[in-house]
């Protein structure tokens, strides 16, 4: 997805009273740290390991965190403090930013009406660090809206298993 071309078409659209953007993609964005690993059992493939440094920042200050300074400071930072004992990792590292419909995506959100599972609508289908406040995770700027979307949230139940 590009963010600017997104934003620029959706600019001048309203539903419900806010922006189209954010209808579509949640009000919110997350800045995560991505390091990637050579697969063991396929030498030709690597994967990313994801790790959350800010968790769901207002989309008014998107513009704070998506320029180069800022994406190098806190890769810099990651980079510097990361403990990790990989021998598979292939010294590639980035920042990315997701917005607050690609960060929560469940498996119920993916397959849809296949899921048998009541709680695949609380389970990730990607792991950035959603469950977690890992070693990156710098601030949640709504721990309440982590703690809605998601089955546990740092071995906490936040959602009524019993039914």
């Amino acid at each position: 997805m590009n963010y600017k071309l997104d934003k620029k078409k959706f600019d001048d659209i309203y539903f419900e009273g806010k922006p189209m953007y954010d209808k579509v993609n949640g009000g919110t964005f997350n800045v995560v740290y991505m390091r990637e690993y050579i697969d063991p059992e396929c030498e030709s493939e690597t994967f990313g390991a994801y790790e959350t440094i800010y968790r769901n920042v207002p989309n008014k200050y998107r513009s704070k965190f998506d320029n180069e300074k800022m994406k190098m400071k806190m890769l810099k930072h990651c980079d510097w403090n990361h403990k990790d004992m990989a021998t598979n990792f292939t010294n590639v590292t980035n920042i990315e930013f997701k917005t607050e419909k690609e960060y929560y995506t469940s498996y119920y959100d993916v397959f849809g009406e296949t899921c048998d599972n009541e709680l695949d609508k609380k389970r990730m289908f990607n792991d950035y660090g959603q469950n977690w406040d890992r070693q990156s995770l710098r601030k949640d700027f709504n721990p309440e809206l982590t703690k809605s979307k998601l089955l546990h949230y740092n071995e906490k139940k936040t959602f009524d298993w019993t039914h």
